[in-house]
């Protein structure tokens, strides 16, 4: 007979004990910013020295406004990457990140079908990589974890698939015994 019992005690995701990101994670966010910020400081200024119309419209203030922007953009970057944390438990991975909206996404191992790891310029030069977890049935990843080093990510992607092996492993020592 189906029976559904009142849960008194729920696990706390409190309690993970989450690993910072790699020591080089900030440079690589750092990076990233500067190469979007520091162009468009160009073309702005470019743009407003060869154009007096321009010139008028956007006034001196203005451009002391963007690198105040950049610096604070570069400040947030630093509290929010030692912010990020991950947890490879037995059976799921946790990820946490945000410093105003903070979120933790556990992923399900047992949900994990494809596994990808990514690794761009800027993060082959600092022993980065991005591993990309995807579940039965999205499109796209449903967990991003930037900032790991390659060796992190190798690690959990060999964790991950040989999770699968495992338990396919125990299924049949159980329906053998």
């Amino acid at each position: 007979m189906f029976s559904n019992q009142q849960i008194e005690t729920l696990p706390q995701h409190q309690r993970i004990q989450f690993q910072s990101l790699a020591d080089n994670a900030i440079w690589h966010v750092q990076l990233n910013w500067l190469l979007f910020y520091v162009p468009l400081m160009a073309v702005i200024i470019t743009v407003r020295h060869f154009n007096p119309a321009v010139s008028e419209a956007i006034a001196t203030p203005w451009l002391l406004v963007l690198p105040l922007l950049v610096i604070l953009s570069m400040v947030y970057n630093l509290y929010s990457v030692r912010a990020k944390g991950v947890a490879v438990r037995e059976h799921d991975i946790a990820f946490k990140r945000g410093l105003i909206w903070q979120q933790i996404t556990l992923l399900p191992i047992s949900r994990v079908q494809h596994t990808e790891i990514h690794r761009g310029p800027i993060e082959r030069k600092l022993g980065l990589a991005t591993l990309r977890l995807y579940s039965a049935g999205g499109m796209s990843a449903d967990l991003h974890i930037s900032g790991l080093t390659d060796e992190q990510c190798n690690d959990v992607r060999q964790f991950v698939q040989s999770y699968g092996d495992n338990a396919s492993t125990q299924e049949n020592e159980l329906a053998d015994e």
